[in-house]
């Protein structure tokens, strides 16, 4: 028996890699922004050492900085990926899609989302960055005493050269896994949240992507199909979609795979 077209009308594995297509194209001008805002944020540190208060508002600021981006970028993702389920959901079912609420409870859930994901990811992303950096002055600090350096000015140049070599390195690293789980979990969420708002009866099937760095868990979920208000299972957890926030890093990090919905009889 042929299987359901998909929302979309393309086939399984072409939506997989149209997504994985987009969300690389986000994650692109995403890891750019995450780089200088870390690197900003590591330099604000360093020169604020020895001045705990300083320090403390360096964080503080970077973490505004921070939620920021992440709402204007999750929005980007949802804004790409949202509006195409509500435009091809009527074409595949005879139910008649209340377009304009449909569109109203998106935004609704739209919001939500964004705004609980920004408040976790700037808690985490922030934190990592000012542990960075402490480690960092700390290292210099210990460095500048076994060569003997006394001076403020020449201990503070110290620690600014090691904060833009090391720390740069750092940013680079964390902030092109930071643009690739990001956009793919925000694009994955925004998939799910237009597919609900539509309120057809729909189901939900993972996708894996297709090469060798494929995760064997997320392999071996490929074909795996829920109801759309229920989880997929992946390595034994439970993640709504692919790039879940709410899973492990093991079954989050760099994942690459797709949620495709498709409307039930």
């Amino acid at each position: 028996m042929a299987k359901a077209k998909t929302l979309t009308g393309l086939s399984r594995t072409r939506e997989q890699q149209y997504q994985e297509r987009m969300t690389a194209r986000i994650a692109r001008r995403m890891d750019l922004a995450f780089q200088r805002e870390i690197g900003k944020a590591m330099r604000a540190l360093g020169e604020a050492h020895g001045n705990p208060g300083k320090q403390a508002m360096a964080t503080v600021e970077h973490k505004q900085r921070l939620a920021n981006l992440l709402r204007r970028e999750y929005g980007v993702s949802f804004d790409l990926f949202g509006p195409r389920i509500l435009r091809e959901a009527p074409k595949h079912h005879a139910i008649v899609l209340e377009t304009k609420a449909a569109q109203d409870e998106f935004d609704r859930a739209r919001q939500a989302w964004i705004e609980q994901y920004v408040a976790l990811k700037v808690t985490e992303i922030g934190g990592t960055t000012e542990k960075q950096a402490i480690a960092i002055i700390r290292e210099a600090t210990q460095e500048a005493v076994r060569e003997g350096i006394a001076s403020q000015a020449a201990l503070g140049k110290l620690i600014q050269s090691r904060i833009t070599e090391q720390g740069g390195v750092m940013a680079r690293a964390r902030s092109r896994v930071i643009a690739r789980t990001e956009s793919h979990a925000s694009a994955n969420a925004a998939t799910q949240e237009a597919a609900k708002a539509t309120g057809l009866p729909m189901m939900k099937e993972w996708v894996a992507s297709r090469g060798a760095r494929t995760r064997d868990d997320h392999a071996d979920a490929d074909g795996q199909t829920v109801p759309l208000d229920m989880p997929f299972v992946v390595g034994g957890e439970e993640l709504m979609f692919p790039g879940d926030p709410r899973g492990s890093a093991e079954q989050v990090i760099n994942c690459r795979c797709a949620s495709v919905h498709v409307v039930a009889d």
